[in-house]
């Protein structure tokens, strides 16, 4: 789950130097987000397997976070947006 965590990390600060540095992240930063909220929702729901059955209860914040995670992959372009995305991209397609 950690190095998940930072290759998520590492992948989101790459893309924010790049975009400091002017350059155009349209396609690096739907990567960023896809790879973000997906691993969010794999390592939160890790966590939850580890509580067993308490971690599905509003008792234990990992409930709370896997709900986040999930939410994640909605808000701001569902994870099949980032996918078009990044394929029209790739593909040179601009919309």
């Amino acid at each position: 789950m950690a190095a998940e965590i930072e290759a998520a990390r590492a992948l989101t600060w790459q893309v924010a130097q790049a975009m400091d540095d002017g350059h155009n992240v349209e396609r690096e930063a739907a990567m960023a987000k896809l790879f973000a909220t997906e691993m969010a929702v794999r390592v939160t729901g890790d966590a939850m397997q580890i509580h067993g059955g308490n971690g599905y209860t509003t008792e234990r914040s990992v409930e709370r976070y896997w709900r986040d995670a999930r939410l994640t992959t909605i808000f701001e372009g569902t994870s099949e947006i980032q996918r078009r995305t990044i394929s029209d991209r790739m593909l040179g397609r601009t919309s």
